[in-house]
């Protein structure tokens, strides 16, 4: 009694709380919805500007220019070996492009059908806008032992063909050194076909 009898005479008690949220200088842990927003709108900028940067990448206009023509010739020889028949890819270099025909590149031209459409020729062009052209590529050269018309016999081995053999009928012969080089911006790849085999490498 003699304890609290002293703590009144002693006057009021008084305490000092702070509360957090009248604390003036207290702020809490984490983001405000204008710094939240702000990321937001420098993310958007940044992917619209980098985006369209990584789809026009060198790199991958002539990886990808050079995957359909590998695929194409590999359709070439399968459809030679399927039909037990000699197939010709003719090269265009000057006009960047190149076809898949069923008989010689003699007179009229005799194409093979696009699986992909078909009621269209089987030719490629380089740089084209369609939507079966290799776009954002050049076809730089194209040489099978100094011809420019690579074919596949029954057995899906490798020729080239002369217009000058066979006294000027046109003929084919066994290819040695075979490669096709595609060029997108500063960036060349090479497609070389093996002898024999046919097989296909790219570099």
């Amino acid at each position: 009694m003699r304890i609290l009898a002293s703590l009144v005479e002693s006057g009021p008690i008084t305490v000092d709380i702070k509360m957090r949220g009248t604390n003036p200088n207290f702020r809490a842990a984490g983001f405000t919805l204008i710094e939240i927003l702000a990321v937001l709108v420098i993310l958007g900028v940044a992917s619209a500007l980098v985006v369209p940067q990584l789809g026009s990448r060198n790199d991958i206009s002539v990886s990808a220019a050079a995957r359909t023509v590998m695929a194409d010739l590999m359709y070439a020889q399968s459809y030679a070996i399927t039909n037990q028949k000699t197939v010709y890819v003719q090269f265009n270099v000057v006009g960047g492009s190149y076809s898949l025909l069923s008989a010689p590149p003699t007179g009229t031209l005799q194409y093979l059908r696009n699986p992909l459409k078909t009621t269209a020729n089987y030719t490629q062009a380089f740089g084209g806008n369609s939507g079966l052209a290799i776009k954002n590529a050049t076809l730089l050269s194209a040489s099978f032992d100094g011809k420019t018309v690579l074919a596949f016999d029954q057995y899906g081995s490798p020729l080239y063909w002369d217009p000058a053999m066979n006294g000027g009928s046109g003929g084919t012969a066994a290819m040695v050194n075979g490669s096709i080089v595609i060029k997108s911006g500063t960036l060349n790849m090479t497609i070389s076909v093996e002898a024999f085999t046919g097989a296909l490498s790219a570099q």
